[in-house]
């Protein structure tokens, strides 16, 4: 029996996910059940908020966005830091909240919290997926928006009975990754280039231009230490 946990996290593997950090509840229990079956690693966290800024700073040293899960109501405001922290820092994050199901909900309104509406400031999208066959396009639009300049956290709500329906196995969109200078490796200046490195194509690029760069246009939205090192070896002030 497939169901829409099951291709939510074929859809994660998709985008190469390798870990999700965050607490299991009631109503992700069948998204954690579809983890277990995958090949993604689930981290607990003491708390909401320590697997949001994992799942930030993830993001931050590899360049992918870094995934956190919570159950809904006071388990998902529980991110509300993280991505605030995501959002102004620039990292790339995806968070996933569980909610009562919206086709039928047996307990009311009993813990349920406008979710994507209190995200709506904190992120740079925020969606709650209403059927499964959504799943594909929305986590796929997910990633794209939460890689693109300027990188930042994509909130996701996925109610219970959306991730427990039934449903047939929809093709996967392919990701088209978005080039980005990432934190990590070593840059290596020479006196007569500062772009004699070992970095991907994306950062060469970069390096040429900051380099080239009159002194007063030189600005870092994020904290690249080898953009410092590079202005102060090019007679560039930081």
């Amino acid at each position: 029996m497939f169901k829409g946990s099951d291709l939510l996290i074929a859809a994660l593997e998709n985008e190469g996910v390798e870990r999700i950090f965050g607490i299991p509840g009631e109503e992700n229990l069948d998204i954690v059940e579809s983890i277990r079956k995958s090949s993604i690693q689930l981290i607990l966290t003491r708390h909401e908020q320590a697997a949001a800024f994992m799942a930030a700073t993830y993001g931050r040293l590899t360049g992918k966005p870094g995934v956190c899960i919570t159950t809904l109501g006071p388990g998902a405001l529980n991110l509300s830091t993280g991505a605030a922290y995501a959002l102004l820092g620039a990292m790339p994050m995806i968070m996933l909240t569980g909610q009562k199901g919206i086709l039928s909900s047996r307990q009311a309104r009993f813990q349920v919290v406008d979710i994507v509406a209190a995200m709506k400031p904190l992120t740079k999208l925020s969606r709650q997926i209403v059927s499964p066959l959504m799943i594909p396009t929305l986590v796929r639009e997910a990633f794209r928006v939460a890689g693109e300049e300027r990188p930042g956290p994509v909130h996701l709500e996925v109610p219970e009975d959306i991730a427990a329906e039934e449903c047939a196995k929809v093709a996967l969109v392919p990701p088209h990754p978005v080039e980005l200078p990432l934190a990590s490796g070593r840059l290596r200046i020479s006196p007569n280039s500062c772009c004699e490195h070992e970095y991907p194509t994306s950062r060469r690029r970069w390096v040429r231009v900051l380099c080239r760069a009159a002194p007063s246009s030189i600005w870092a939205r994020r904290p690249y230490p080898n953009a410092i090192m590079c202005t102060r070896r090019s007679s560039a002030p930081t």
